[in-house]
Formats: C-alpha cells, sequence, structure tokens
C-alpha cells in the first residue's frame, strides 16, 4: 500500500456548479463573505491522506474483472473499460474527520446556511484531491508509455454498492483510518473510493456514458 498526501485546492467555481449554478455563477455579497471565512476554517480542518494499491488483474470475462487476491468486481462496464489492461488501481481518499465534527457543531448552535455550505466546501474538496492524484497518476503512465483508463467507484453506472467492500478488502481499514459501515458508506463521510485500470498506449479509453441513455446524469463524462 502506498500512502499519498495531497494538498487539496478549494475551487470556488466547483462549489457553484455543486450548488446548481453554473461555471461562471456569482455568490451573494453576503454568502461570499461566508464562504471566505469558512475556507480559512477549512484549510484548518483539513486532513487529507490517499491510500492507494497497484493489484494484476488475472482476467476480465462475463462482465467480472478479477484481481489478483480472489477479488472480483461485478460490472459490465468496469469490464469493458478494463479488459485491455493489465493492472488496476485501487484508491481510498479522505479529508479526514475534523470537517465532520465542525458541520455537526455549527448544525447543533444552528449556523444552519454555514454547516451547508461548510458540507459543500468539503465535498467539492475531495473531489478536487481525488482529480488531483487521478491526473498525477495519468501522467506518469503516459511517461511510462501507457495510458489510464477512466475512474469508477462501486455504487454508480452498473456496478453494485456492495463491491465497495471488495475494494475495502484491499487495505487495512484501521491503518488507513476509513471505514466502511454495514450499508457501505464510508466513515469520514467526506471520503472517496475508487478504481482505474492500465493499458497500453495504442488501446481505446471506453467510455460508458457514450452509451447511456440517461439525460441530465450529474456523473456523464464526455
Amino acid at each position: 500500500m502506498t500512502v499519498m498526501e495531497i494538498n487539496p485546492n478549494f475551487e470556488r467555481y466547483e462549489l457553484a456548479r455543486l450548488l446548481g449554478g453554473g461555471k461562471s455563477h456569482r455568490f451573494s455579497h453576503s454568502v461570499d463573505t461566508k464562504i471566505d471565512k469558512l475556507e480559512v476554517r477549512l484549510k484548518e480542518l483539513l486532513k487529507p491522506q490517499l491510500f492507494y494499491q497497484t493489484k494484476k488483474i488475472e482476467a476480465v470475462n462475463n462482465g467480472s474483472i478479477h484481481i489478483e487476491g480472489g477479488i472480483s468486481f461485478t460490472s459490465s462496464n468496469f469490464s469493458k473499460a478494463m479488459k485491455n489492461c493489465d493492472e488496476i488501481i485501487c484508491f481510498i481518499a479522505t479529508i479526514g474527520n475534523d470537517i465532520e465534527e465542525e458541520i455537526t457543531l455549527l448544525t447543533e448552535e444552528n449556523y444552519l446556511s454555514n454547516a451547508y455550505i461548510l458540507d459543500s466546501m468539503g465535498s467539492v474538496t475531495i473531489e478536487n484531491m481525488v482529480e488531483e492524484f487521478y491526473q498525477g497518476m495519468r501522467d506518469k503512465y503516459i511517461a511510462e508509455g501507457r495510458k489510464v483508463t477512466l475512474r469508477f467507484s462501486p455504487g454508480y453506472c452498473d456496478c453494485p454498492i456492495a463491491d465497495q467492500e471488495k475494494l475495502f478488502s484491499c487495505f487495512d481499514s484501521f491503518q488507513i483510518g476509513v471505514e466502511l459501515t454495514d450499508s457501505y458508506l464510508m466513515l469520514p463521510r467526506k471520503s472517496v473510493s475508487g478504481i482505474f485500470g492500465v493499458l497500453p498506449s495504442n488501446m481505446p479509453v471506453y467510455n460508458p456514458c457514450s452509451e447511456c441513455n440517461k439525460i441530465n446524469c450529474p456523473y456523464k463524462r464526455d
């Protein structure tokens, strides 16, 4: 297992998008002031860590991906994406529990708008952190003459949320400080897990969104 410390950036335009505005959306003066103050606090609360494992892919067949250690992920879309891969990257990222405690405190003190904004800021930050990791790994493999697939997570596309347990079996949950509940939710809540494959540079990258008929899907990738 490899541990990475990534200093994620908080992007205000991503917060605007998450809250229902476009990339050029502008907040009111009062909301801008709250965000300015909460951004300072956010930086104090962040405890970012990312853990990843590189696993050999043993077989891809019948809508399943079989990796070393006897682990199999079940997904038609994932298996299509991984069919030309020889390795898979499994990762779990978190920004820690301090932000959760702050959100709870703000809620208990009836600062509900601050709690909501800080919660949204945390979501933006953990996604930024994972994307920074993904792009860094992408650049690394490009330099080696290979490339990576899109990244996927249990609970999205057609991968069952129960496969989260299989992904977590690649890690020591006590060591990484992220736990999985009986309903497959991660604690701390501002955590993200996922997988992506490594394939030869001459192979196409499969995007399941190109074959999906869902309209206005927030997770659609071009």
